[in-house]
């Protein structure tokens, strides 16, 4: 009994590093955990990110194509006369018999 005592009248450093070291190992658990949290959540972002890229890149390319064909039909357009013109818009499939 005498041991007991004499630890726990002078060995309250020791339970205090015990408690000091539970305490460092709970917070280094949970900090771990709350960083993977955040990595994870990082890592969706930056694979939508990659996706929304992708989809922008697509649209300029389209609209890249969509502008470089106008502007070859105005250059057609512009080198034919007007009965050649006249013509072509009656034989299009756009233009209906009334």
């Amino acid at each position: 009994m005498s041991e007991i005592l004499s630890f726990l009248t002078g060995g309250w450093n020791y339970v205090l590093a015990a408690l000091a070291v539970v305490a460092a190992l709970l917070t280094s658990y949970f900090g771990g955990k709350k960083v993977g949290t955040v990595q994870t959540q990082a890592k969706a972002d930056v694979a939508a990110a990659e996706k929304d890229k992708s989809q922008v890149e697509e649209v300029a390319k389209k609209q890249s194509e969509n502008a470089e064909a106008a502007k070859n039909v105005q250059s057609i357009n512009s080198g034919i006369s007007d009965s050649a013109a006249r013509d072509k818009l009656q034989r299009s499939k756009y233009n209906s018999a009334d």
